[in-house]
């Protein structure tokens, strides 16, 4: 599809310039002129100049093949801009938002250094009193958000708290735990029912930033039974929809 130059208000040699980084991100692999001109359907004439400008500012590195690929300057820019962002302000409305429209209660669980914990905590309109609010510690290997962390954190993150775990509460052993977490991963959700409190289901989808590591689970927690938690529910692809819709404002893109 060719892709015209901005109109009105704007500098638009800058908003193709944004455009072609864009696209460049997107590839996530070194480009050639010949291809960058095609995937931007600009005249290499034309793109040359772009090219050359973000060389010179460090936003662009030139390998010795000829390719272009992001550079030092633009990178670094990325990740001031990151280290910036917080989690609790960007995902409260979606919280809300997911709250008002399922009145249900739900949450925001963040790793820590003994585990999961949750950072937000939304309460539904329903008379049910879970004994659970922000700050709470939640188990690994028994909860929602601890399942769907230990299936995406990296094992040398997990394995201890893991261990201990099934040591001492000898629920699950540790292939079936393992065969859970491949499937967690499979289908992009965890749920529990009646682990943590009795009765009680929760359902955790994963949140990324922008180096692809989970940063956070967004958990709806209601009575068992009450929603359709099936792989292909309208309910699980909204909790999934919003998440991903969290992941990118935390800078992920795939």
């Amino acid at each position: 599809m060719a892709v015209t130059e901005p109109k009105g208000q704007g500098i638009q040699s800058l908003e193709l310039g944004l455009y072609i980084l864009k696209k460049i991100s997107e590839e996530r692999k070194p480009l050639t002129v010949t291809e960058l001109s095609i995937l931007c359907d600009i005249p290499k004439s034309k793109l040359h100049k772009y090219l050359t400008s973000f060389s010179r500012s460090g936003f662009l590195r030139k390998n010795q093949d000829l390719k272009y690929s992001l550079g030092t300057e633009l990178i670094l820019l990325g990740l001031k801009a990151s280290e910036q962002l917080n989690i609790q302000d960007i995902c409260h409305p979606f919280l809300i938002q997911l709250r008002e429209t399922l009145n249900e209660t739900v949450a925001l669980a963040i790793w820590g250094e003994n585990g999961p914990f949750f950072l937000r905590w939304e309460a539904s309109n329903r008379a049910v009193n879970l004994g659970i609010k922000a700050g709470s510690q939640v188990s690994v290997t028994e909860s929602a958000p601890g399942l769907l962390f230990s299936a995406y954190l990296p094992k040398e993150k997990t394995e201890h708290l893991i261990v201990k775990e099934l040591d001492e509460n000898n629920k699950k052993d540790y292939d079936k735990l393992i065969k859970e977490l491949d499937n967690i991963r499979h289908k992009n959700f965890s749920v529990t029912t009646g682990t943590v409190v009795s009765g009680i289901t929760a359902i955790s989808a994963p949140v990324f930033e922008l180096n692809g590591e989970i940063v956070a689970a967004l958990t709806v927690v209601s009575m068992a039974n009450v929603l359709d938690t099936s792989e292909h529910s309208d309910f699980i692809r909204m909790l999934q929809q919003t998440a991903f819709k969290m992941s990118q404002l935390l800078g992920f893109t795939s």
